[in-house]
């Protein structure tokens, strides 16, 4: 018993060397101020990024090819070398992350005293899906990725022109939304937000801020939820949109361009009622604004 237990002691170290050799043995870039990186990725397939420290920018591609290029910025007494970057390709896509001196953001751990910033630029086809992270720093892209997917800790959002579904987080910034042709889910920690898609539904939040949602259609069924902590918050719907709505506020008013039925009793904080012949819940809450249900054409 005790010579097997000595044994699993000996091989554990060696099996997380190899993990770890294997690891290192996709990262380049190491000894370069700037990285880059290109191939092809079948429709349908995803691209993911994940930096650390610095904004991402992402464009459509003129041709079939994913183009990556990645700055690297240093400050203090950082130097290029401490960055490369983990390059994991497959049939369905390929991953990229930023690393800081042996750490990589493919593992999702936490990174202190960076004395850095990655700056990438990315172009690819619209056939692709994408997911792009950054511990800190803006997120835009526009007229790429089939179906799109960012978070930042810290920095403001710009979506333009998708085509699919589209979820955006971020803990502190504005977050824009706009010429989306599908399903979107927008959460800001402090910051204005604004959607505007032909095909919904759209659930958006902010813990400070304007809310903005402009839908011409819905594509989708499911209930709908726009919170702000503090800031008016106003939704324009299909002019022949069906549904219940739940409205409150802790001060402020409700304005709409529907009629709508109330059902039990008006309370000047909290309102609930039902448009047309009702469906799906819009959900609409500020601790303190306007809230405005609008009418589209």
């Amino acid at each position: 018993m005790m010579k097997y237990i000595w044994l699993v002691a000996r091989t554990a170290p060696l099996c997380l060397m190899l993990a770890a050799t294997v690891s290192a043995q996709n990262w380049r870039g190491r000894g370069d101020s700037t990285f880059v990186w290109s191939a092809r990725i079948a429709d349908g397939g995803t691209l993911t990024i994940k930096n650390i420290v610095g904004g991402i920018t992402v464009t459509e591609a003129s041709g079939d090819r994913v183009e990556v290029r990645a700055e690297k910025r240093m400050r203090g007494r950082g130097e290029a070398s401490d960055i490369a970057f983990d390059v994991q390709e497959s049939g369905s896509g390929a991953t990229i992350c930023t690393v800081y001196r042996g750490e990589s953001a493919c593992d999702e751990g936490g990174f202190n005293n960076t004395r850095f910033n990655v700056k990438f630029t990315i172009a690819m086809p619209r056939g692709l899906r994408l997911r792009a992270s950054t511990g800190n720093g803006d997120l835009s892209v526009e007229k790429a990725g089939s179906e799109v997917e960012l978070r930042t800790g810290n920095g403001g959002i710009h979506i333009g022109q998708t085509e699919g579904r589209v979820t955006a987080a971020t803990g502190n910034g504005d977050l824009e939304v706009e010429s989306a042709h599908g399903p979107v889910r927008a959460t800001t920690g402090n910051g204005r937000v604004f959607v505007a898609t032909s095909a919904g539904p759209v659930s958006a939040s902010t813990g400070n801020g304007d809310i903005d949602v402009r839908m011409q259609s819905l594509s989708a069924g499911g209930d709908m939820n726009f919170v702000s902590g503090s800031g008016a918050v106003r939704i324009t719907l299909p002019a022949d949109f069906n549904g219940n709505v739940d409205a409150s506020t802790g001060n402020g008013e409700l304005r709409t361009d529907f009629e709508i039925r109330l059902i039990g009793r008006l309370d000047p904080q909290h309102m609930r009622g039902t448009i047309g012949t009702g469906g799906r819940t819009i959900r609409l809450q500020t601790g303190n604004g306007r809230l405005e249900i609008r009418k589209g054409s």
